[in-house]
C-alpha cells in the first residue's frame, strides 16, 4: 500500500471523488417512478470512458460507490482497468426524494437544494436534510477508520455537496454552493494522527469536467436544470 505523509507526519489520506455520469429522470416522457434505478444515459456512458482515460495513471487502492446503478456503471471502467471490484456503501445513496410530490410543490425549490428551512417539503424529499448530511458523514468518517491510502468514491450530486460542506465545516443548507458537473472529479486530502483523528480536510482539486475540451460551465446548475426539466414536463402534461 502506498503510505501518503503530510510535512508535519500526520498520515494523509486522498480520495478521488466523483458525481456518476448524466442520468435522464424522464427518460420515457415521464417522470421516473424510482430516481435511485435510473441508468446513465448515452452521454453518461461516454462520460465513463472520458474519466478513465483522465485517470489511468492515477493509483487506486479501491473503488467505492453507493452501489445504485448510475455510480456502479460510472466507475465500471476504472475499476475494470485495474482488476477490482467496486464497493458499495448504501448510505452513501443520493438524497431520496419522491417524485409525485412534484405535482403539489414549488419544483423551482430544487433547484436550490437545502436553502429553506422547509426543505424536505419544499423539494419533495422524504428524509430531513440534517439526517441526510448526517447518514453520508458518518459513513464517511467510518470510511476515513479503514486501512488505506488513495481511493476513488463515485457518488451523487446532493452526497458531494453535503461531504463538501463537512469539509468546509458549513452547514447543509448552504450545499447548493457546490454544484457538481456530471462524471466531475474533485480531489480531497484528509490528514489524520496515529490515533485515527481528523486533522486537517483540505479540497485540492474541485468539480473537473470528465470532457477537458470544455471546461466552461452552465448557467445554470445541475439541479436547476433537472428542476427546469420537470416544471417543463408538468407543464405540457398539465
Amino acid at each position: 500500500m502506498k503510505e501518503n505523509m503530510s510535512l508535519d507526519g500526520l498520515t494523509r489520506k486522498r480520495i478521488y471523488l466523483f458525481r456518476h455520469g448524466e442520468v435522464n429522470y424522464m427518460p420515457s416522457g415521464k417522470v421516473v417512478a424510482d430516481p435511485n434505478l435510473v441508468d446513465l444515459t448515452d452521454k453518461g456512458l461516454l462520460q465513463a470512458k472520458l474519466i478513465d482515460e483522465n485517470t489511468k495513471d492515477i493509483y487506486f487502492e479501491r473503488i467505492l460507490s453507493s452501489g445504485l446503478p448510475r455510480t456502479l456503471q460510472t466507475g465500471a471502467h476504472m475499476a475494470e482497468r485495474r482488476g477490482i471490484e467496486i464497493e458499495a456503501y448504501p448510505e452513501l445513496r443520493e438524497y431520496q426524494w419522491d417524485p409525485k410530490s412534484f405535482r403539489d410543490n414549488d419544483v423551482k425549490k430544487f433547484g436550490y437544494l437545502f436553502e429553506s428551512s422547509k426543505s424536505k417539503n419544499a423539494i419533495g424529499g422524504i428524509e430531513e436534510a440534517d439526517e441526510f448530511y448526517n447518514r453520508v458523514t458518518n459513513q464517511l468518517e467510518k470510511i476515513l477508520q479503514e486501512d488505506w491510502s488513495q481511493i476513488a468514491i463515485v457518488l451523487h450530486g446532493a452526497v458531494n455537496a453535503a461531504i463538501m460542506c463537512w469539509l468546509n465545516d458549513i452547514d447543509i443548507s448552504l450545499a447548493s454552493k457546490f454544484d457538481q458537473d456530471h462524471a466531475a472529479l474533485n480531489i480531497i486530502d484528509i490528514d489524520t494522527n496515529e490515533d485515527g483523528e481528523i486533522v486537517r480536510k483540505s479540497i485540492r482539486r474541485y468539480n473537473i469536467p470528465p470532457d477537458l475540451s470544455n471546461i466552461d460551465s452552465d448557467i445554470r446548475s445541475s439541479w436547476e436544470s433537472t428542476a427546469s426539466k420537470i416544471i417543463s414536463f408538468n407543464e405540457s402534461a398539465s
